[in-house]
C-alpha cells in the first residue's frame, strides 16, 4: 500500500479507483461515498459501445445495493490485495479504499495494475453494474455531447455543422476549435462517414472519407466571445466550419461519426474531467447532396491530399496496386531516391513488375532511372465519362494536343511521335519543353512538326 492514514468516518467505508488516461486517453473515475452516493466518470468514449460524450453521474443507492458495495470494499481490503509485481505505469491508475483495522477505519491506497486477476474481476463486476446503472439512472451532474448536424456545399466549399450540448447541471467551457492544432494532444475534431443507406433502409460499409474540422475556419466564430465556448446546463451551441473532405465521396445519404480530442473546463473541476477528455460523438444521420470530388478544382484539392497521404504507402515490385491512378516511378539505390519524370496509368489489381524499369529521370536532364523501382500515386488516372466514350472526366487528362484548353494544373512535357508515318506509334521527350501551367490556360502551340506533338502531364 502507498499510503496509510486514520480515518474517523461514520457509517459504511467509502472507497474510490481512478484510471488516469494521460495525453492519449481520457480518466475514469469510481467511487462510493460510504453512505448512499455512487458516482460514476469517465472523459472517454472513443471505443465505447454504448457511451457517448463525457460526463458524471451520481447514483443513489438502496439499502439493497449497500451490501455489494461493502463487498467491494471487502475485496479491495484484501491481504492479497497488492500481490502482482508489475511495472509501475505512467501515468498510474490507483485505487484507494478504508480498511477495519483495529476498531477504525484506516485509508489504504494502492495501484489497480497489482491486483491480482481473481480479485480484478470480482471488484470490477460490480463497479461496472453500477457504473451502467449511473449512467442510465443516475443524475447527471456533468454531461457533454456532441453530433454531427449538417453539411452543406456552398461557392465551391463544404460547411460543416457540428452540435455540442451540456445535458448536464453545471456549465462547460472549451476554446473554439479552430485555435485547435488538429493533433490528438493539441486537440483535434472530425466527423466522417461510417455506413450508406439505401434505398430499402440497409446500411453498408462506407468508403472512408471525413471532414477534419480542428483548425478549420470557423465561419460563425463571432458567436464566441474571446474564441471561448460556453456552454450553460441545457445549452446546446452549433459550430459551423468550412472544410473539404479527405477523400472521394458519393452522394447519398449517410450515417455520420467522429471523435473530438479536446480540453475542457468543468464546474467544480471534477478529476476525470479537468484537462484532456475523448468524445465519441452521438451518430446523426445526414445527406450528401452531390459527388466529392464533382469539378476539376474539387479534384486538385482532393489528389494534393491523397498524393501526400499516399506517399507514405508506395507500391512495392511485386506488390498490388489498390485503385487506378498515374503512377511515379521511384528508385531507392546506396541510400538516394531518384524519381521518374513522366508517370505511367496502372488499374487497381495489376501487379507492379519486379524487372527494371528505365523512365528518364525527373531532373530532366536526359539522364535515365534502370532498375527496380517502387510506385507512388500522383493523380487520377484518365476516365472516361462513359464505358464507350474516348472522351476524359475533366481534370483526369494525360495528354492534351497544342492550342487546347490546358485540362490539369501542373508540369508538361513535349512529345513528338516518331516512327513509319502510316504508324507513328512511337514518341521521344522533348527536353528543352517542360512548362508549367494552370488549368484553362492555353497549350503553347507546336514548331515545324505540327501535328507530330502533343503534351504530356508529368504531374503537380
Amino acid at each position: 500500500m502507498a499510503d496509510e492514514k486514520g480515518s474517523s468516518s461514520p457509517g459504511g467505508r467509502k472507497f474510490s479507483l481512478f484510471w488516469s488516461g494521460g495525453h492519449e486517453w481520457g480518466s475514469r473515475e469510481i467511487s462510493f461515498d460510504g453512505k448512499r452516493r455512487f458516482y460514476y466518470a469517465f472523459g472517454d468514449s472513443l471505443n465505447s459501445g454504448s457511451e457517448t460524450g463525457v460526463g458524471a453521474f451520481e447514483l443513489s443507492l438502496q439499502n439493497s445495493d449497500l451490501a455489494e458495495m461493502e463487498d467491494a470494499v471487502k475485496v479491495l481490503c484484501d491481504k492479497d490485495i497488492q500481490k502482482v509485481v508489475s511495472e509501475t505505469t505512467d501515468p498510474p491508475s490507483i485505487f484507494s479504499v478504508e480498511c477495519a483495522e483495529s476498531g477504525r477505519n484506516v485509508l489504504k491506497r494502492g495501484l489497480l495494475g497489482r491486483i491480482p486477476e481473481d480479485l480484478k474481476n470480482k471488484l470490477y463486476e460490480i463497479t461496472a453494474r453500477y457504473s451502467d446503472r449511473a449512467y442510465a439512472e443516475g443524475k447527471r451532474v456533468t454531461k457533454l455531447d456532441f453530433s454531427p448536424y449538417k453539411i452543406d456545399h456552398q461557392n465551391g466549399s463544404y460547411i460543416v455543422s457540428v452540435k455540442f450540448v451540456n445535458s448536464g447541471s453545471r456549465w462547460i467551457r472549451f476554446t473554439t476549435p479552430d485555435q485547435w492544432p488538429g493533433t490528438a494532444v493539441g486537440g483535434r475534431l472530425g466527423i466522417g462517414a461510417v455506413s450508406k443507406l439505401g434505398n430499402n433502409g440497409a446500411q453498408d460499409v462506407a468508403d472512408s472519407w471525413a471532414f477534419a474540422l480542428g483548425g478549420k475556419t470557423l465561419l460563425n466564430k463571432g458567436e464566441f466571445q474571446d474564441g471561448v465556448v460556453t456552454l450553460k446546463p441545457g445549452e446546446t451551441k452549433i459550430l459551423t466550419f468550412q472544410t473539404t473532405p479527405d477523400n472521394k465521396a458519393a452522394k447519398g445519404e449517410y450515417e455520420f461519426s467522429g471523435v473530438a480530442f479536446m480540453s475542457i473546463d468543468v464546474e467544480g473541476r471534477p478529476a476525470a474531467l479537468s484537462g484532456h477528455v475523448i468524445l465519441g460523438p452521438i451518430k446523426t444521420r445526414i445527406t450528401i447532396d452531390r459527388d466529392y470530388p464533382a469539378t476539376p478544382q474539387e479534384r486538385e484539392q482532393w489528389e494534393a491530399t491523397h498524393r501526400a497521404d499516399m506517399s507514405l504507402l508506395p507500391i512495392m515490385p511485386g506488390g498490388t496496386f489498390a485503385e487506378n491512378g498515374l503512377y511515379r516511378a521511384v528508385r531507392v539505390a546506396s541510400g538516394s531516391r531518384y524519381r521518374s519524370l513522366t508517370l505511367k496509368p496502372f488499374k487497381a489489381g495489376d501487379i507492379a513488375t519486379s524487372d527494371n524499369v528505365k523512365m528518364p529521370m525527373e531532373q530532366g536532364n536526359g539522364v535515365e532511372i534502370n532498375g527496380p523501382v517502387q510506385w507512388v500515386w500522383e493523380g487520377s488516372a484518365p476516365t472516361p465519362t462513359s464505358p464507350s466514350s474516348f472522351d476524359c472526366e475533366d481534370g483526369t487528362q494525360h495528354y492534351c494536343a497544342p492550342g487546347a484548353a490546358c485540362p490539369r494544373s501542373g508540369r508538361w512535357i513535349a512529345r513528338l511521335r516518331t516512327g513509319p508515318l502510316h504508324q507513328r506509334s512511337t514518341y521521344r521527350y522533348d527536353m528543352s519543353r517542360i512548362v508549367a501551367l494552370r488549368r484553362g490556360q492555353p497549350m503553347p502551340a507546336t514548331r515545324a512538326d505540327a501535328g507530330d506533338t502533343d503534351w504530356e502531364w508529368i504531374g503537380a
